[in-house]
């Protein structure tokens, strides 16, 4: 990956004549799927391991599930941005953050964006339901509510977390932390580090994500009410809260191998380091440039891609070798 100025493209890329399933995968920004579809995947193989036999009906509706609320928490937070005002009054988005931008470019109604919002979180309780009613107690039950909850009061009113600064502990728990909860809860009906610890540094990265793309909202964020964390905290302390979720997705790896939580070969996340490395000082020459950073915001997208998937195929790769 390149690091340097580049050209900021036409936010949301489309053009009118664009088939509909182009223009609703840019509404939901199906790309960034993969900040809740692989800690949940991570936490499939840390159950795997653990159980060493898994059913295939168990292990495919979880992730499914979580798939569906994370769109519909996307078409949400689009939906009352626009509401808000906040997408609006940015006069500066990327192809991270300012939203889809479907709206503003009236290539999606807004009501068609929260009517698509409530069918893919209905659909994905309607998942969860099911594995509730299939598993022991209610753990899951109260799992799956606090998920739903934390996706769709993240920009909605009355709760409206993003605006109160309680955004970036929202997105670190609702597609880090809590995927894996349920995922273990569906497989063994309990909760233990030795599966649901995975979520952690998962968590601290998604939430990485979210805050490096606050950076170029912040005059629009700010003017709209909508409060966070890098509003609240500026630019320059802002950075820090970035490193610490950051190293602190490295240190959830090293406290998990050396209290027995993660296997050994967990470490090999450190190959990702350069890529953090990088993505941090560019962050800190540049968190006021717009163009000089946005290498760096698709490296945070990266970085977490990268290492949950090194995570998860630790846990495969342990589990093999104990059946050697």
């Amino acid at each position: 990956m390149q690091f340097g100025s580049v050209p900021i493209p036409t936010p949301s890329g489309l053009a009118p004549g664009d088939p509909w399933l182009k223009k609703w995968a840019v509404a939901s920004r199906a790309p960034f799927l993969a900040a809740s579809v692989l800690p949940a995947l991570a936490a499939t193989a840390a159950a795997w391991r653990r159980e060493g036999a898994l059913r295939t009906d168990l292990a495919v509706l979880p992730v499914i599930g979580v798939a569906l609320i994370h769109l519909g928490a996307n078409l949400a937070n689009d939906y009352f941005d626009h509401r808000s005002g906040a997408d609006e009054a940015n006069k500066v988005p990327t192809p991270f953050s300012g939203g889809s931008r479907v709206i503003q470019e009236g290539v999606l109604s807004a009501g068609s964006i929260l009517v698509a919002s409530v069918s893919l979180l209905l659909a994905g309780c309607a998942i969860g339901i099911y594995l509730w009613l299939a598993s022991p107690g209610h753990g899951l039950l109260a799992i799956g509510l606090a998920g739903v909850a934390l996706g769709w009061f993240y920009t909605s009113p009355p709760l409206r977390l993003a605006h109160r600064g309680w955004g970036e502990l929202a997105v670190g728990l609702g597609f880090g932390v809590l995927p894996a909860m349920g995922v273990e809860w569906v497989h063994r009906g309990t909760i233990s580090p030795e599966v649901s610890w995975v979520g952690l540094p998962s968590g601290l990265l998604v939430a990485a994500i979210l805050v490096i793309n606050e950076f170029p909202d912040i005059s629009a964020d700010a003017s709209a009410g909508k409060r966070t964390l890098v509003v609240r905290l500026g630019p320059a302390r802002a950075v820090r809260l970035y490193e610490a979720l950051v190293l602190g997705a490295y240190a959830s790896v090293g406290a998990g191998v050396l209290l027995g939580w993660m296997p050994k070969v967990a470490a090999v996340v450190a190959l990702v380091a350069p890529l953090s490395w990088k993505a941090i000082m560019v962050l800190r020459r540049h968190h006021s440039e717009v163009r000089a950073l946005l290498p760096a915001m698709a490296a945070t997208i990266a970085q977490e891609g990268i290492f949950v998937v090194l995570l998860a195929g630790a846990y495969v790769a342990d589990l093999g070798l104990r059946a050697a």
